[in-house]
């Protein structure tokens, strides 16, 4: 079985046209999705790449082929009233970020870095008694903590006008 949200996150790659309905309507029977990292011949199979979807589900004796949207959904509306697993196989590459949005969480990731490691230092000026260690480490946490509460409130403000 498939989480729900493990299929709805698949939303968040690049998608053929028609796979975000598709994804939704099998986040509503995810209990009966199974994953696949092969693609399996001769089982009721999903494949979502990059460039298009085809559904491969023996109905009646026959294995349907379809690669549409909206046939693809009859075509598991049909399949799903049985009570059989549907395999997925998926290949979807992440969405590109910007550079300037890999650089902000550069930005950010260093400086949760340095909040945690000043936070350790605190903790071992406190450990060893060391009162100007914990002044300083303090004082440089507190310095960064500012600097950021006063980064989101001005963009905050932006946003309002």
């Amino acid at each position: 079985m498939v989480a729900k949200e493990d299929l709805l996150q698949l939303k968040t790659k690049i998608l053929p046209p028609g796979a975000d309905l598709v994804l939704d309507f099998l986040a509503s029977r995810h209990q009966q999705v199974e994953w696949t990292q092969i693609v399996l011949e001769n089982v009721p199979l999903l494949i979502i790449g990059r460039h298009g979807m085809i559904a491969r589900i023996p109905l009646n004796g026959v294995v349907q082929k379809v690669s549409q949207a909206k046939e693809i959904i009859d075509l598991l509306h049909a399949f799903f009233g049985r009570q059989d697993t549907l395999y997925m196989f998926v290949n979807l590459p992440d969405i590109p970020l910007p550079a300037e949005v890999t650089r902000l969480l550069e930005e950010v990731q260093e400086r949760a870095f340095q909040k945690e490691a000043l936070r350790r230092q605190v903790d071992d000026a406190l450990d060893a008694k060391d009162k100007e260690a914990f002044i300083s480490a303090s004082r440089e946490l507190r310095n960064i903590v500012d600097k950021e509460l006063t980064e989101a409130n001005e963009y905050h403000h932006r946003r309002r006008f």
